[in-house]
């Protein structure tokens, strides 16, 4: 005898009997009862006034089903075969071929539960890797803009900004904009290192970062050219205004005092300005004129901006 447990929707009593001969541990039921079940193998008798509609309803239920029927149901169970899985056997039908039925059905009912379960952990699985992957889009999205930007000043780099120095040019040259840059340098910095320790060096260069950052538009690029250098792209500004800012640069730095242990003292920047003409050639151009008027800033006596222009050359 099979030892499983199996549910019995019986009505005849022959057929009844044949199941309680076949299965040690079988519990007989009723149509309505099937609703509630779930995930149970089932002996079905097909009557003769089973319907495919009722059979469909059952067939519906979250249950796996063994049909025991005979031969006029063929084609009746042949059409549900197209929409539902389930396995049959004629009344007729050796013992045996229950017992082959019954144990297909249970092995298909442990595969389906082990294929839900699977599922189930896969979805989790996908869930948590979209969790995953949106922190690694913030992270990219992140070290994509630390790429950019000075460790120090949080200003961009020297790279970013010759690549922006370039794309400005690049759409100047197209719509007729104007456009400025200017080279900044703090003047004796490397006394103040010498002096007070790189460590107050890098506050003052933090401190004049951000008077920089706090002076220019959102549209400016202003970025750490390297050391004590700072540059900055004044988009769609001519010379004159783009001086206006700097000297409010000026102002502020000159308001600024930096202490050390001993003493308190002031820093001063020197600065070249040079605003673009379709004569510049390149990026490389168009800087090495603002150095010029930088180096003319510190021949001079530092402290000052000196304005170079293409027509100066």
């Amino acid at each position: 005898m099979i030892k499983e447990k199996i549910y019995a929707r019986i009505k005849t009593e022959d057929a009844q009997k044949h199941i309680e001969s076949l299965f040690e541990n079988v519990e007989f039921v009723n149509t309505d009862d099937l609703v509630s079940m779930s995930r149970e193998v089932i002996l079905y008798e097909v009557m003769e006034d089973c319907t495919k509609e009722t059979l469909n309803e059952i067939l519906s239920t979250e249950n796996f089903f063994i049909f025991i029927s005979d031969i006029c149901h063929d084609n009746l169970l042949l059409e549900l075969s197209k929409e539902h899985y389930f396995t049959f056997t004629l009344k007729s039908d050796p013992v045996n071929e229950i017992t082959i039925r019954f144990n297909a059905l249970l092995k298909h009912k442990e595969l389906t539960i082990e294929l839900e379960k699977k599922n189930e952990e896969m979805e989790s699985t996908i869930f948590e890797l979209a969790f995953a992957s949106t922190n690694v889009l913030e992270q990219n999205e992140f070290l994509e803009q630390m790429a950019k930007k000075d460790g120090l000043t949080m200003l961009f780099n020297h790279s970013y900004f010759k690549d922006k120095l370039k794309d400005e040019m690049v759409r100047s040259e197209r719509y007729n904009n104007c456009f400025t840059i200017a080279i900044l340098d703090l003047d004796f910095f490397k006394r103040v290192n010498d002096q007070y320790g790189h460590v107050k060096g890098d506050e003052v260069l933090k401190a004049f970062a951000n008077i920089i950052k706090e002076t220019v538009r959102n549209t400016d690029i202003a970025a750490r050219y390297g050391g004590e250098e700072f540059a900055i792209i004044f988009t769609e500004t001519d010379i004159t205004d783009a001086v206006v800012v700097l000297d409010r640069i000026r102002e502020k730095l000159n308001n600024t005092i930096f202490s050390s242990e001993t003493v308190c003292f002031k820093v001063t920047f020197s600065a070249g300005v040079t605003e673009y003409s379709k004569s510049y050639r390149d990026v490389e151009y168009m800087v090495n004129i603002a150095d010029k008027a930088l180096y003319i800033s510190k021949s001079e006596g530092r402290n000052r901006t000196t304005i170079l222009n293409a027509e100066d050359l």
